[in-house]
């Protein structure tokens, strides 16, 4: 069942990918041209949709070798149970339950240096809010980064971020500027991706805020340590 939900996966966005190149092109014969932001966006999407149909090759190999392993052999009970395990830690390291190391960025951001002068009267958009936060980590799964954390708070996709005065409470952690930003990941991608697309760090330099990108080597993350909560959540 898993392999025929990767197949349909894959003919969904191969599809979708079709219709985004076929965005451009004008069946009366005449050339329709996007403006910058409009090409953006498809640019965004069709990178986006590319990075979603490997990892579903991807998964569809790994699927595919599973089901040839255990049809081609008997594998004993301590061999099932060494996969189950195998493939529990595998969810977990997926989920962001366990600690991991690895290369990637770091990004430092701060309220404007005007802000501290400015005091009661700084404006609103020369401090970091936590919808930032949130846009920042959305373009860092963008861009392939595999764990990331917020001044040494796992981020899992379910994290909340919410604006509490001068502070930024994160699943109820309560975390003050300088924001520091840890992502492992692919370091040329991820770095390409900050520097050439459309993404939330420009804006937050634009706005006069303090932005500071820098490559990281053998850097640890921990395991996310909040709570896991599925009220609505049923097996099916």
């Amino acid at each position: 069942m898993r392999v025929n939900e990767a197949n349909i996966f894959l003919l969904i966005a191969t599809i979708i990918i079709g219709i985004l190149i076929a965005m451009n092109v004008n069946l009366g014969g005449k050339t329709k041209f996007l403006d910058v932001e409009q090409y953006q966006k498809a640019y965004d999407s069709r990178t986006k949709l590319q990075n979603e149909i490997s990892n579903l090759e991807h998964q569809y190999v790994e699927i595919n070798d599973k089901i040839n392993k255990y049809e081609r052999s008997s594998i004993s009970e301590d061999e099932v149970r060494k996969e189950m395990i195998g493939e529990i830690n595998k969810n977990k390291l997926t989920l962001g339950l366990l600690p991991v190391v690895g290369n990637g960025v770091k990004i430092t951001l701060n309220d404007a240096p005007e802000a501290t002068i400015l005091g009661q009267d700084v404006p609103l958009y020369m401090l970091i809010h936590d919808s930032d936060l949130t846009m920042v980590v959305n373009d860092l799964r963008a861009a392939g980064a595999e764990a990331i954390a917020i001044n040494g708070y796992r981020i899992i996709g379910s994290t909340a971020g919410l604006c509490a005065g001068a502070t930024i409470e994160l699943d109820g952690i309560k975390v003050i500027a300088p924001f520091y930003i840890t992502a492992i990941g692919n370091q040329d991608v991820i770095n390409s991706f900050l520097e050439n697309q459309q993404n939330q760090l420009k804006s937050l330099k634009a706005r006069g805020c303090y932005v500071d990108i820098e490559s990281v080597y053998d850097e640890k993350l921990p395991a996310y340590n909040g709570e896991l909560k599925s009220e609505y959540l049923k097996l099916k």
